[in-house]
């Protein structure tokens, strides 16, 4: 009993087509990486290959054409029943392509001319297949919206200096999106994204990546040492300290994330169930029970991310030109933490009863289960927002009180 999600867009069910057949030939591989903790670099080239990652590219400049946030968190969802260490890194490339390519429309829809150009620009490059963009943002201990890494500006441009980790997919990037603190020509300190090539003299993959689970994620922490990046790279900007602009530019992130949870326990639930009725026969009451529960929380699951999304695609249709109000930002940010955190939680019990529903076959290192059990436990930690935050600001929000992140 399993009633699936599925596009609501012509675009969107291209992509989930397209997704469902890259999971079956991720999940060749995925396996092997996890063993051994490789970086599945042939996978990345598949999807590279296939537009995957040019999904939300305007089909004008070579893309996919994908512009409903729904489809695109339902195909990561199919891309992560393959192989959710590939998944999350491409989860993360997909949520700044979609950055851009919403902000370009935000541009084409006010009339400018000049930074519509350099939006299509960036995504051409992506569609060519030329950029691949890994995000470095987490550092140890932080201050959501005031990153301990620096851009200090020079004659030619911005000297980078920090140190990262959580730098998903980062072996195969050939761009890094690292969050800044620097100075405003107005005197003021902001919170920026500097674009850092990642063969710029400075940038120290460190290949530390050993982790429990998403073990072929490639989850490295990176170094900027006198990192010298153009003057162009880094621009605008808000105010350190301030939640609501770093959340609106978070619009969208936690429900990529929940999505590659939602994949794994779809996966897990699917391939149980078919070693169940494999056996034949009647099952005990038990068997029975687990399933049922599972089963609930999958669709619960399902609903509440759908829900999400679909509540994402109607502010952006709504404000076509504008980010939209602060109050409608934070209760958009609000729902989907609460959508991440059910999903985070509800993936893991399903994985759980999975496991228990193996019959001890599962518990083998090897397994499909094995690798869910410990894959799926990583979107609880994920930022933006990690569980521990994530029921302090929907707490604080319910109760009417003002939003803090740190």
């Amino acid at each position: 009993m399993t009633i699936e999600l599925t596009a609501r867009t012509p675009a969107g069910a291209a992509l989930l087509a397209l997704a469902d057949r890259l999971a079956a030939d991720l999940a060749t591989r995925a396996p092997a990486h996890d063993r051994d903790g490789s970086y599945p670099f042939q996978s990345i080239d598949a999807l590279r290959e296939t537009g995957y990652l040019a999904a939300p590219v305007p089909a004008e400049l070579g893309g996919l054409g994908v512009e409903s946030v729904h489809d695109l968190v339902v195909a990561s969802a199919r891309l992560a029943r393959g192989d959710a260490s590939v998944a999350i890194g491409v989860n993360m490339h997909l949520h700044v392509a979609f950055g851009i390519a919403r902000r370009r429309r935000m541009a084409a829809c006010s009339g400018d001319a000049r930074r519509t150009a350099a939006f299509d620009a960036s995504l051409a490059d992506i569609a060519r297949g030329e950029t691949v963009i890994a995000t470095a943002v987490s550092e140890p201990g932080q201050d959501l919206t005031r990153p301990s890494t620096r851009a200090t500006p020079t004659a030619a441009g911005w000297r980078i200096d920090g140190r990262k980790v959580f730098c998903t997919m980062s072996p195969a990037a050939t761009l890094l999106l690292a969050a800044v603190t620097y100075r405003h020509d107005d005197g003021g300190e902001r919170y920026g994204y500097a674009q850092v090539p990642a063969d710029t003299p400075g940038v120290v993959v460190h290949g530390d990546w050993d982790a429990l689970g998403m073990r072929a994620s490639g989850s490295h922490s990176v170094t900027f040492d006198g990192v010298e990046i153009a003057r162009a790279a880094l621009r605008g900007g808000f105010a350190t300290g301030d939640p609501v602009p770093y959340i609106e530019r978070s619009l969208g992130a936690g429900l990529f994330h929940a999505s590659a949870s939602l994949g794994i326990a779809e996966a897990a639930s699917a391939g149980v169930t078919r070693a169940i009725a494999a056996r034949g026969g009647s099952q005990d009451a038990r068997t029975q029970m687990l399933a049922a529960e599972s089963a609930m929380d999958l669709a619960a699951c399902r609903a509440v991310l759908a829900r999400a999304a679909t509540l994402l695609d109607e502010h952006y249709e709504a404000h076509p030109q504008s980010s939209g109000s602060e109050a409608a930002i934070i209760d958009l940010f609000a729902e989907e933490q609460a959508a991440k955190t059910v999903v985070n939680e509800g993936a893991a019990r399903i994985v759980d009863r999975a496991l228990a529903l193996s019959g001890g076959a599962g518990y083998a290192n090897g397994h499909p289960l094995s690798r869910a059990y410990r894959d799926v436990r990583a979107g609880a930690f994920m930022h933006p927002l990690g569980a521990n935050r994530a029921y302090e600001f929907i707490g604080r929000r319910s109760l009417g009180e003002a939003p803090a992140l740190h």
